[in-house]
């Protein structure tokens, strides 16, 4: 498969040969589903928390005693009916990340990259060095047409 080369001045710079196992590939989107569900939820921070019964401050002293109040029975004022009281199934700490087995990533990135050889949107740059502010990088990237690199 080749492809041509471009420079940052929109020039052609050659071409190059994609090799067809990576770049030829039937996309396989149930793959890429995977990739990017497992992506997002390693980047997932997982912060949310909020305090159980026994984290919340309050005596453990009964309210009232057991019997002879007409009252429910009542064990703690750290108890989630209260306004003070814990959160009975509220989030925790958590990590949310789990493990995708190495072939399945490497599947899923070379159905995209085919993908994005098949709908011409593979672009390979000589070099995208010599420019000192990202400004005129931008300034360059319009230039090629690019809304987003």
């Amino acid at each position: 498969m080749e492809i041509e080369i471009k420079t940052l001045d929109n020039g052609t710079a050659g071409s190059a040969t994609l090799p067809e196992a990576l770049f030829a590939v039937a996309p396989r989107n149930d793959i890429m589903a995977r990739v990017v569900h497992w992506q997002l939820a390693k980047r997932r921070a997982g912060t949310h928390k909020v305090k159980g019964m026994g984290e919340v401050s309050g005596t453990t002293k009964k309210p009232y005693r057991q019997k002879g109040t007409g009252s429910a029975r009542q064990g703690s004022l750290r108890a989630p009916q209260y306004r003070t009281g814990g959160v009975v199934h509220g989030p925790v700490v958590r990590d949310h990340g789990y493990d995708l087995p190495k072939k399945v990533r490497r599947l899923g990135l070379i159905s995209a990259l085919s993908q994005k050889a098949k709908e011409g949107k593979l672009v390979v740059l000589q070099s995208a060095s010599g420019v000192a502010r990202t400004s005129e990088l931008a300034a360059k990237l319009k230039t090629l047409g690019w809304k987003s690199a």
